[in-house]
């Protein structure tokens, strides 16, 4: 498999303050989509050891779905 290019992400850890991604802007920068499994993104993928080198962690917000009643 091959190893992600975090060229683009790098110097937004450099920065050292808190960013978010979408996955498009994800995808954008790395050349992949972000994995689907939550506990694999926070803790076992190449962004999360990536993140981690620079002290940061994941934390992800789901979309939210609202659904009402038709009246």
């Amino acid at each position: 498999m091959a190893k992600l290019n975090f060229e683009k992400i790098i110097p937004l850890f450099e920065a050292s303050q808190e960013f978010s991604l979408t996955e498009s802007q994800y995808e954008k920068s790395v050349g992949k989509a972000l994995p689907k499994d939550y506990y694999y993104l926070k803790n076992k993928s190449a962004l999360a050891k990536e993140a981690k080198k620079y002290g940061y962690q994941i934390e992800i917000k789901e979309k939210t779905v609202c659904l009402k009643k038709a009246v």
